[in-house]
């Protein structure tokens, strides 16, 4: 590493019986001892009571970090010592982007470590109770709850796409000019016989951050190029498809071959077939650019998912070649009220139609947001004004009712 780096790391210097912390004191770094070596010890009645001498390449001070606790004990400098500190930030940072099951036992393990060395200086539980707000057995328990409730999910997760348990609903997306129907977005529903009905926003992060996301990806892939398939046998029309692809699939190396395989096995033109992505995961994945030149290459579509709510939007349709954006329901569900929104709104179109893209208007819930984006120029609306998801067979009655026009044949998807 450059020198730059080393500056840029946060050190400090202590001289032989320097504290570094006294129990009690708020945890705001942890420390990686880099020269020297330092103390862990704790006091019990004006007796010292040394826990460990830890050397170079040891970290401590990471317990109060993590947990927001108070110090549970002192650090002190041995010899001549140098410190690299850890911030709170670079920890949560980490932690909030962990798996939630690990996250879970992360802090579990935390807790008991808590009650374990509450125990071994023999302080009074109501002492303990008062500093930690409640009884540390008790509230131990929703913890390991929710981390044994996140393992069994998973594992039933997994037996519910071998068991038929998901389900494809299809929302339909409609011409704002004219109502009639363009399109789908796919959306997964999990029906479990234990649960009930899972809501997308709990199992899909699972999924997302396990491998589980690949078989669940595949299995939606697939039910929507059929579905396809059944609607233009059923009705002669040709809409295209919404397919949110998570930052985990897009790490998949056979991802783009699945897609080509099933839309020739299902006679599904590329350029009907959407691929939305969110822009946090532009963000968070270094594969993403690549995916998308090979995904256009190859004839698919690509949408922009929550345009609008991020920090590098613009940066995003400058860098990157997008077919639509989808405008956030944020925005939708405040236009009538808010001035700014529709001012941002108006941009976004705008901007889009420039920019030679098509504008997915989100969440449009009435019928007045439905005529000031159609006012504005947006091409397309989904909402709960229009339609729920719904199944296969009501998706096709829903689609003979709203007959496409010519305009929104093949060759005028995008």
């Amino acid at each position: 590493m450059n020198s730059l780096y080393y500056e840029r790391l946060r050190q400090r210097r202590l001289k032989p019986g320097e504290w570094v912390f006294q129990e009690g004191d708020p945890g705001d770094y942890a420390y990686i001892i880099d020269q020297g070596s330092v103390e862990i010890f704790t006091t019990l009645e004006d007796q010292r009571y040394v826990l460990s001498v830890l050397e170079p390449g040891a970290i401590f001070g990471e317990l109060a970090l993590v947990d927001g606790r108070n110090r549970s004990a002192s650090a002190v400098a041995c010899t001549d010592t140098l410190l690299t500190l850890v911030t709170r930030e670079q920890v949560e940072q980490r932690i909030e982007a962990a798996d939630p099951i690990l996250r879970m036992l992360l802090f579990v393990v935390l807790s008991y470590l808590r009650i374990e060395s509450t125990r071994f200086r023999g302080r009074s539980k109501p002492d303990f109770v008062k500093q930690l707000g409640g009884d540390p057995e008790t509230n131990l328990l929703p913890r390991i709850s929710q981390a044994v409730d996140l393992i069994r999910m998973e594992s039933e997760l997994q037996h519910a796409i071998e068991d038929g348990e998901l389900k494809l609903l299809y929302q339909p997306i409609l011409s704002l000019k004219d109502q009639k129907v363009v399109g789908f977005e796919a959306l997964t529903r999990w029906y479990s016989p234990s649960r009930g009905l899972v809501p997308p926003s709990i199992f899909m992060p699972l999924a997302e951050c396990t491998s589980l996301i690949v078989p669940v990806g595949e299995w939606v892939v697939e039910q929507a190029f059929r579905a396809l398939q059944q609607i233009e046998k059923v009705t002669g029309d040709r809409p295209f498809i919404s397919i949110n692809i998570a930052n985990r699939q897009i790490e998949e190396p056979s991802l783009t071959g699945y897609l080509v395989e099933q839309a020739e096995r299902y006679g599904i033109e590329r350029d009907r077939i959407k691929l939305e992505i969110l822009e946090r995961t532009l963000m968070d994945s270094e594969l993403a650019p690549r995916w998308m030149e090979e995904c256009r290459n190859l004839g698919f579509r690509l949408t922009l998912d929550d345009f609008g709510t991020g920090y590098s939007s613009l940066g995003y349709l400058n860098r990157y070649q997008f077919d639509t954006l989808k405008l956030d329901r944020s925005f939708v569900q405040e236009l009538e009220e808010n001035a700014n929104s529709r001012s941002i709104c108006k941009a976004i179109i705008d901007l889009s139609h420039n920019l030679g893209m098509t504008v997915v208007a989100e969440g449009i819930e009435m019928e007045t947001q439905s005529q000031l984006l159609a006012d504005m120029g947006c091409s397309y609306g989904q909402g709960y004004l229009y339609a729920k998801p719904m199944s296969l067979g009501t998706a096709i009655e829903f689609l003979q009712e709203h007959l496409m026009g010519p305009e929104n044949s093949r060759g005028s998807v995008e």
